[in-house]
């Protein structure tokens, strides 16, 4: 690894879209959630093509038309408007499906896949529309993007990653005491 001008800009994104991404782990509005989201994935696919992590800047990109779609059906829901099941379905099969395609122009070996893996489990966690299911499938994508980020040789990512699984397992533990409490107040 050749530390360059590109790489360390690299890493300055990084640790831009993380402190996003962190953020975006102690939120509790889903609104709120997709935004932070959809923002950091515009760091995180620059940073990551800039590290030819090309599989990754894809699924980057995907995450953020995945959030974009899913803000503006949210947004839809607060105005009273009902969402087809129908439509929803077929964003989401067709997400799935540009996830499979982009990976087979960017595949970069079996550890590229880790970011696709990562994604389709967010993905599918975003789609649950539960907050907490969430924050738990975001600790096990997180694990995933630390893997991805080895393989990239991004330091920052790794770093980050580590602080990012961290502020999930903090927000998914605030949210259960919560809730016990909420329940034992009832």
């Amino acid at each position: 690894m050749e530390i360059t001008l590109i790489y360390i800009i690299s890493q300055v994104i990084t640790v831009a879209y993380y402190a996003i991404l962190s953020l975006s782990y102690l939120l509790k509005d889903r609104n709120k959630i997709l935004t932070a989201n959809f923002v950091a994935h515009i760091g995180q696919a620059s940073a990551m093509a800039m590290l030819n992590g090309y599989t990754g800047a894809a699924m980057s990109v995907i995450m953020m038309l995945r959030d974009l779609t899913l803000l503006i059906q949210e947004r839809q829901k607060e105005k009273g408007k009902e969402i087809n099941k129908k439509i929803d379905l077929i964003i989401l099969v067709v997400t799935v499906i540009l996830i499979v395609a982009l990976t087979i122009f960017t595949y970069n070996g079996i550890l590229s896949l880790l970011s696709v893996i990562a994604t389709l489990i967010t993905t599918y966690s975003l789609w649950q529309k539960n907050v907490k299911a969430y924050k738990l499938l975001g600790l096990i994508a997180g694990i995933l993007w630390l893997a991805y980020n080895i393989f990239i040789m991004s330091i920052m990512g790794i770093v980050l990653e580590l602080i990012l699984v961290t502020c999930s397992i903090i927000g998914y533990i605030k949210d259960v005491k919560k809730e016990k409490t909420e329940v034992k107040n009832k």
